[in-house]
């Protein structure tokens, strides 16, 4: 049993402990209240009014129209109006290139306007039926079908292709895809001048040509395609080098009107390799009717300027057999026939549309 002086300090104890407590909890009050009235007075004052609404992005939906296309028979447009979102929809213009409305008595005629032309119309139309007072009206093409070009020929992508807005010939080849390896150096134009209604004479083709339109110095670099126009890309003229050769393949014309010669494909296919036999090389020659020359020829010579170049002509095949191989001239033919199928086919490099 404690006696009386421990009980006495034990009480002390306990007193003095009770009482540091409350006065660190007062402490820890007072400097959190101090804390909070600081926060409060650096704060900018907020004075209450109406709540924004939220921003809403335009809609990705409408498709921009170009500004000078004319919206013509078959084309469907999308007519949106601001203040009613049941009268909007998509509508395909009539041959007659008029655009019926279900809440118009009459149509609108869209026929050779442009989407901002004939929103204005649609407005007018609207207000005019006493509809709406003043609605803002949005016209825009979603589909075009009235105004076709067709690109025919050596190209990616041969079709019928929309026309949008003003295009012009290498506009509308780089449509199709571009160029194939195998495109020529021609492009012929054949321009549709029909008038409805009316016996026209047939259209004279135009040749252009597409190394002077890739270099922009031909006038008709600018040269607009209209509705029904058909373009034609030519395909060049090929001459084919096989053999022991570096690169053996077909090889178009640098310049068609001047041809190409047996040194020259040589030089294209990087030269022979080291077993070719350069003084039994043939040049076989396909004619329309299906016989067949081989020509013996020595690029030995050739290349040491003894003799006189060789033209080619097109779908030639230069042979070039290695050195170890022993057969007759009618029979390195036969082997150079069978080398040209699935060699590749080098272009002349003209880019349009990003394909060489």
């Amino acid at each position: 049993m404690l006696n009386i002086n421990e009980r006495w300090k034990r009480d002390e104890a306990m007193k003095n402990m009770k009482i540091r407590w409350q006065d660190v909890m007062a402490r820890s009050f007072m400097a959190n209240f101090l804390a909070m009235l600081f926060v409060v007075a650096q704060s900018p004052a907020q004075t209450p009014g109406p709540m924004t609404p939220p921003v809403t992005p335009p809609s990705d939906s409408v498709k921009p129209t170009p500004s000078e296309y004319s919206i013509g028979p078959n084309d469907i447009v999308g007519v949106n109006i601001a203040e009613s979102a049941e009268w909007s929809g998509k509508y395909r213009v009539s041959e007659a290139g008029d655009l019926v409305l279900p809440e118009l008595s009459e149509p609108v005629h869209a026929g050779g306007k442009t989407a901002a032309q004939l929103a204005q119309d649609v407005k007018k139309a609207l207000i005019d039926a006493r509809l709406f007072r003043n609605p803002t009206v949005n016209v825009y093409v979603d589909e075009f079908h009235s105004r076709n070009v067709t690109v025919l020929g050596a190209v990616s992508k041969p079709g019928i292709y929309a026309l949008q807005k003003r295009t012009t010939v290498l506009e509308a080849v780089s449509m199709a895809g571009g160029l194939l390896p195998t495109a020529g150096n021609t492009i012929t134009l054949l321009q549709n001048h029909s008038v409805p209604g009316t016996t026209a004479s047939p259209a004279q083709p135009v040749k252009l040509n597409l190394s002077k339109l890739v270099a922009g110095s031909d006038p008709a670099f600018s040269s607009e395609v209209h509705e029904g126009d058909v373009l034609t890309v030519a395909s060049a003229e090929v001459v084919y080098v096989v053999g022991a050769v570096v690169k053996p393949g077909g090889f178009a014309y640098p310049d068609q009107s001047a041809g190409m010669t047996v040194l020259q494909a040589l030089a294209l296919a990087e030269g022979t390799n080291s077993v070719a036999a350069k003084g039994r090389a043939v040049l076989v020659r396909r004619s329309k009717d299906s016989s067949r020359q081989d020509i013996p020829v020595d690029l030995g010579k050739l290349l040491s300027g003894k003799t006189e170049d060789v033209f080619m002509q097109a779908n030639d095949i230069l042979f070039v057999p290695t050195s170890g191989a022993k057969q007759t001239l009618h029979a390195a033919g036969e082997i150079a026939m069978a080398a040209v199928n699935g060699v590749a086919t080098y272009g002349v490099g003209y880019r349009v549309g990003g394909l060489r």
